[in-house]
């Protein structure tokens, strides 16, 4: 209980610190505001982790980009595309434009080993047979990334440049071209990238990240134990607690301030001590004599 081990010892400290328990109190059952205080310390853990990208909240994940497919069309009516020859494994998800027309449609529904193509739309390009492709520029990379994310690509070491979805929108409006090697994305969702220019053939690429973890449950076990460090657990109690105050107007908020900031400075500084001190210079860059 010193160190805050699980989450249920921090909210019986925060509701105690808040006056909805007596000092004699041990069942944090009957507090008025038990509900509360529970979303109050979830939302501060999750603000914690997401505040730096901390050594203990890093995580990596590896996954691939799907190479293109060349395919010949025989023909397109309304949204159902008939190709010439039978694909496997499925393309639903992926995206199919015809090369003369250059305009990209999803790609709905298709049945692995089969040659029919259902568009999300109708087809409104004027070739309604001949050469096209297939390709796959959406790539789902992690689902519990919470902050920091850093992207790789193995094959050829770069990091993938991370532009906002407005900037991929001017730069790329169709992104129907490929290349050997992808430069950019932008995150279309909380969990998945576009890449820019999507890759010729599948590509190996890891993502570093702030994992989120699961909202802590009160229970005591497993699932309730903080990936905070133990002897910095207070903080998640700190945050909650100037939260409290401030929606409290309560004279105490200075003093929950003062001490979440030192808590934070500590932390900051142990961060430090895994890094040695040195200059950097990035790969390209040339240092004047």
């Amino acid at each position: 209980m010193a160190q805050f081990d699980t989450g249920a010892d921090i909210l019986t400290a925060l509701l105690r610190r808040a006056g909805d328990l007596l000092p004699d109190v041990t069942s944090t059952s009957g507090a008025d505001h038990l509900i509360d205080a529970k979303l109050y310390i979830n939302k501060a853990y999750w603000e914690i982790i997401a505040l730096k990208p901390w050594r203990w909240a890093r995580k990596r994940l590896s996954f691939n980009s799907t190479g293109k497919i060349d395919v010949s069309a025989n023909s397109i009516v309304g949204s159902t595309v008939t190709l010439s020859a039978n694909i496997t494994p499925s393309v639903s998800g992926r995206k199919f434009f015809m090369n003369s027309d250059g305009i990209p449609f999803r790609i709905t529904a298709h049945t692995a080993g089969t040659a029919i193509l259902t568009l999300e739309t109708s087809y409104t390009g004027t070739t309604l047979s001949g050469s096209g492709m297939v390709f796959l520029d959406e790539i789902f990379v992690a689902s519990d990334i919470l902050a920091f994310p850093i992207i790789t690509e193995l094959h050829w070491g770069d990091e993938i440049i991370m532009v906002s979805e407005g900037e991929a929108l001017s730069e790329f409006p169709r992104n129907i071209y490929g290349a050997p090697r992808a430069m950019y994305g932008t995150w279309i969702t909380p969990d998945t990238i576009r890449i820019m220019p999507w890759t010729f053939d599948d590509r190996h690429f890891e993502c570093a990240y702030n994992k989120r973890p699961a909202a802590l449950d009160f229970l005591g076990g497993a699932v309730d134990t903080p990936i905070v460090p133990q002897d910095s657990r207070v903080v998640i109690l700190q945050r909650a607690l100037e939260m409290v105050y401030t929606d409290k107007r309560d004279g105490r908020l200075t003093s929950a301030q003062s001490e979440l900031r030192e808590t934070l400075g500590k932390m900051g500084t142990i961060e430090a001590t895994f890094i040695k001190p040195r200059i950097h210079i990035p790969r390209g860059f040339r240092v004047a004599p």
